[in-house]
């Protein structure tokens, strides 16, 4: 009787202890969801690779767990003016580490020729 009594308890609190580390899935900070979707856009825009290749990739190189990633997903999915606003964000941050053209101006031109100039005389 005294055994199964602490068979008992020891199953409760492994079951709530499983049960506590299934519900400390929490939602991906904002920025750092930025930049992990730029990079999967990225790397989807650039390579041959699956779609879940590409997110295993991300969420390794973030150190994001795919139960994290799936319940911000669904946090978003709660609330369709969060992916608003998250959009708007992402557009924000590509554009910011987006290289900028260099600009032309006549002083990194290369002189002309003077010989270019004496044909045309």
């Amino acid at each position: 009787m005294k055994h199964r009594i602490v068979s008992l308890v020891l199953f409760i609190l492994i079951t709530f202890t499983v049960f506590q580390s299934c519900q400390k899935s929490s939602a991906i900070d904002e920025k750092k969801f930025v930049r992990m979707y730029a990079d999967m856009i990225f790397i989807q825009d650039t390579s041959t690779l699956s779609q879940h290749t590409i997110k295993e990739k991300v969420l390794k190189k973030f150190s994001v767990s795919e139960n994290d990633y799936d319940n911000t997903i669904k946090i978003y999915n709660s609330d369709p003016e969060k992916w608003q606003a998250f959009f708007d964000s992402v557009i924000v941050y590509i554009e910011r580490i987006k290289p900028k053209p260099k600009k032309v101006d006549a002083k990194s031109l290369p002189e002309r020729s003077v010989s270019v100039d004496k044909k045309n005389l």
